[in-house]
């Protein structure tokens, strides 16, 4: 366990005057060698094969190393994993990869600051999580120009098309209404367009509602949609984003959760940095 060390206080003597303009002494304990604040601002960005952790530089001048921890729960051990030990007296904001994850797993995540005199800091109070799922750019065919290569199955985690009709296919590419569409095939796909993003990242977070009725949607150049996809351990959820459409293809890049009911999608603040906790207990390299 991390010993946390209680900062060295030297005594001083302050001279006051009392109401009655009778001079007194009182003795007054003050730090000497204080630990840094605890580390704000922290977020994580999910990646598909690691966990991109942030934060603001800490407003003390004596920090030279931020520690990174993590945990399997919110309120537990948080183990030691890595330092940035460059510290730029005016950046922007610190970073830390966490490259030693898994697919679908939620980690929690916690820093401290360190000082030059090695005092450490609280671990960062905000509730931080990552849950890194896997992405892809694919290129999928109307089902009447290359039907063997119209459809899609996220869970596969491939960059391969398949066939519309499939047993596996949960979405498939349709020209045959007169406009281009996304369609929802096989039983328990839902689909909805999340309207226009401009950009992959910018959704992080699958609604609970909103499906389409008609499990189609069209498909337009620059928007993002959502989909919920029950499997056999529950619902899965995924997000692609059209790069560009035609009446005979269209290409798109997109990103499925691996975890059963876990609705986030990142990139992106997987928790938001604004509830707080102080009940998690530090452990380093696991002892």
């Amino acid at each position: 366990m991390i010993v946390r060390r209680w900062p060295v206080l030297l005594s001083i003597l302050l001279l006051l005057i009392s109401c009655g303009k009778k001079e007194r002494i009182v003795e007054v304990p003050v730090p000497m060698d204080c630990a840094p604040s605890a580390p704000r601002g922290v977020y994580s960005v999910n990646m598909g094969d690691r966990v991109e952790i942030v934060w603001y530089p800490n407003p003390e001048t004596d920090v030279v190393s931020y520690d990174v921890y993590r945990g399997a729960f919110l309120y537990g051990d948080y183990f030691y994993i890595g330092s940035v030990n460059d510290v730029d007296p005016d950046p922007a904001d610190y970073y830390y990869d966490d490259t030693d994850v898994e697919t679908g797993v939620q980690y929690f995540y916690a820093v401290v600051a360190v000082d030059a005199k090695g005092n450490e800091s609280d671990l960062s109070y905000e509730e931080v999580s990552g849950t890194p799922r896997p992405e892809g750019q694919l290129t999928i065919y109307a089902a009447t120009v290359l039907p063997d290569h119209s459809g899609y199955d996220f869970s596969s985690l491939s960059d391969s098309s398949q066939a519309y009709n499939l047993a596996t296919t949960d979405i498939y590419f349709s020209t045959s209404s007169g406009f281009a569409q996304l369609v929802a095939y096989r039983a328990g796909v839902d689909i909805q367009d999340y309207g226009f993003s401009g950009d992959f990242d910018a959704v992080n977070y699958a609604p609970t509602e909103g499906w389409s009725i008609s499990r189609s949607a069209e498909a337009i150049a620059g928007h993002c949609y959502i989909l919920r996809l029950f499997e056999g351990d529950g619902d899965h959820y995924a997000k692609l984003f059209v790069n560009e459409v035609t009446d005979q293809s269209v290409k798109f890049t997109w990103g499925y959760q691996t975890a059963p009911n876990n609705r986030d999608l990142s990139p992106g603040k997987a928790v938001e940095p604004s509830k707080v906790t102080d009940e998690r207990v530090p452990v380093v390299n696991g002892g």
